[in-house]
């Protein structure tokens, strides 16, 4: 078992305050909401607080969130209600979760990396399968390409390689593709660098 609660927790618990990473959606979304047909269902697996649950369903789209994060959850439910907004929320584990529909987005932003490999490859080709033709995928992971800080080595069981992810989706079309370094800080003045892979794909047939 983990030993301690990974660093984003704390912000979960303070439901008043904004999302955890940014606050804002990722920028990918502001184009991808002009793409999808009204009503769209997309699942946010990883979601942590929702910053882009709560975008996408202020956009008119049917979202589902799944984190494993009861506090995190617990602040989406908060900001829904707040926000008069519909989003059905669900607290669990993203390598159990039973996919009983298909999507016309999928997005797992910044969680597969959290997982063993052996779990996000698994997971990858249900996310793929249960996607709508025409629909979208949106995957961000951290990559090997930098050492992981010391207060996330316990959380990062599953690193990609540099490039892995994209190899993936070869036989999607592909929207973003991008290959880079972030620096992020965390409550309490902890700062880090990230390499991250990041992917926006459409399923064409």
């Amino acid at each position: 078992m983990r030993g301690k609660e990974p660093v984003w927790e704390d912000s979960y618990k303070i439901k008043k305050s904004g999302c955890a990473f940014s606050g804002k959606p990722s920028s990918e979304f502001y184009d991808l909401v002009k793409q999808l047909t009204p009503r769209a269902k997309v699942l946010d697996l990883g979601c942590g607080d929702g910053r882009n649950a709560i975008f996408l369903a202020e956009n008119g789209f049917d979202v589902t969130a799944v984190d494993i994060s009861e506090a995190g959850i617990n602040k989406l439910q908060y900001w829904i209600h707040k926000k008069g907004l519909s989003i059905e929320t669900i607290v669990g584990d993203i390598r159990y979760y039973k996919f009983a529909n298909t999507f016309d987005m999928i997005i797992a932003h910044g969680c597969l990396h959290l997982i063993e490999r052996e779990d996000w490859m698994s997971l990858i080709e249900q996310i793929k399968s249960h996607t709508n033709v025409d629909g979208y995928n949106v995957i961000a992971v951290f990559t090997n390409r930098l050492p992981q800080p010391d207060d996330l080595k316990e959380f990062a069981l599953g690193l990609f390689y540099e490039g892995e992810l994209f190899t993936y989706y070869k036989d999607w079309k592909i929207i973003l593709q991008q290959s880079y370094i972030k620096e992020d800080e965390h409550p309490g003045g902890i700062k880090h660098r990230h390499a991250i892979n990041k992917l926006v794909a459409q399923k064409l047939d």
